[in-house]
């Protein structure tokens, strides 16, 4: 199964370990690591092993007492949603999981922000009362539970290696799952099917009309018709009307009036010509415009990674510098995104709860602890 294999290969590595070791004590040569390597580790240190690349993320997960009911009240307390990974030692998808997923920096990052994470087997005590609880029926399974209520929100189980859920799929959902999800709004009541309306037809109601019904229904039809034609009628009769303008003659007056209208025409002044507008003051530039104006410059290549998620899913991952103002992720989004470019205007979310970035635009990425940090972009409304 899983476990042997990964023990056979353990074993694999550590005799190789023990040759290579055998072979550098029959060396005559004596070589002298350097600083870097000293101070790195390398170039002499112990490979890791087997064991310690697959090991559960100790570094992540819950560690108090109290079992799930212990993590789901470190959770509520601390407004964070409890994240859950149940796994069985046979599948080598839990081992893998511990491998490439939670050790995964973003993914780490993420979990400490947003969540208390509880991982445990599926043999335990406590994994069986949660599998019978939550209906798990394959593994690993990954779930997020809100604390409030003990309620699933999201969850996820028993893929293979074929389709893998990797750290790239996890970071998008839960990025994803926060910029939705939010401790400031009350819990969200499990969905409730419609009621159903008097006489509605349910799936066990035939869906055929008998001879007799079919014909009252061509007679309702037929009389429906009817009353619409008579009202089209009677709307056709209301637009003709006889035009008598033709008969109309205009009064223009006596001679003696018609003299003195001419005379006060006369007399009036003229009329000033109207002062031409003045010319509107030129308006600032928007917020976009701004943003645009901004140039960005070449990637730094000892910048801090950031990963933005933008509004229709794609993600774009980049350095800045961690002397940049945030002003500087907003103009790298707005070059681009041919919508943001026309004028749309968006905002940055990042942290948990998401929190708009607008408020610390001239603030630096290093101030804000944004290096490594993921930050999705949303259109405004």
């Amino acid at each position: 199964d899983a476990r042997e294999a990964v023990n056979q290969a353990a074993a694999v590595a550590s005799a190789a370990e023990n040759d290579e070791e055998k072979e550098n004590n029959d060396d005559d040569e004596d070589v002298e690591m350097s600083d870097e390597n000293k101070e790195n580790g390398t170039g002499g240190g112990e490979v890791p092993k087997l064991s310690s690349i697959f090991a559960p993320p100790t570094h992540l997960t819950y560690r108090g007492g109290g079992g799930f009911q212990g993590a789901r009240t470190v959770a509520k307390d601390s407004k964070r949603w409890l994240l859950v990974n149940l796994q069985r030692d046979s599948e080598f998808s839990s081992h893998v999981l511990n491998r490439d997923v939670w050790r995964d920096e973003l993914v780490e990052n993420l979990i400490r922000e947003g969540f208390i994470f509880w991982q445990t087997m599926d043999s335990t005590d406590e994994g069986k009362t949660y599998s019978q609880r939550y209906r798990v029926y394959a593994f690993p399974h990954i779930a997020i539970i809100d604390p409030r209520t003990g309620r699933s929100l999201w969850s996820k189980e028993g893929w293979t290696q074929e389709k893998p859920f990797d750290a790239e799929a996890f970071a998008e959902m839960a990025m994803d799952f926060c910029s939705k999800h939010s401790f400031d709004k009350g819990p969200v009541a499990p969905s409730q099917p419609p009621a159903k309306k008097p006489g509605a037809k349910t799936p066990s109601t035939r869906d055929f009309m008998t001879e007799e019904e079919q014909l009252q229904a061509a007679m309702a039809a037929s009389l429906e018709a009817g009353t619409d034609a008579k009202y089209d009628n009677d709307d056709d009769e209301d637009e003709y009307v006889m035009d008598d303008d033709d008969d109309e003659v205009e009064y223009l007056g006596t001679e003696d009036e018609m003299r003195d209208e001419a005379s006060k025409q006369k007399s009036q002044p003229e009329p000033r010509p109207e002062p031409e507008p003045e010319p509107e003051p030129k308006k600032p530039p928007s917020f976009i415009e701004a943003l645009l104006s901004i140039e960005v410059g070449e990637e730094p290549s000892d910048g801090g990674r950031i990963q933005l998620r933008m509004p229709d899913a794609k993600r774009m991952v980049r350095k800045f510098s961690s002397s940049d103002t945030v002003r500087t992720i907003y103009a790298f989004v707005a070059h681009s995104s041919e919508e943001a470019k026309g004028g749309k205007p968006f905002s940055l979310m990042s942290g948990f709860p998401p929190k708009d970035l607008e408020g610390s635009i001239d603030s630096t990425i290093g101030d804000c602890g944004l290096a490594g940090q993921a930050i999705t972009v949303r259109w405004k409304d």
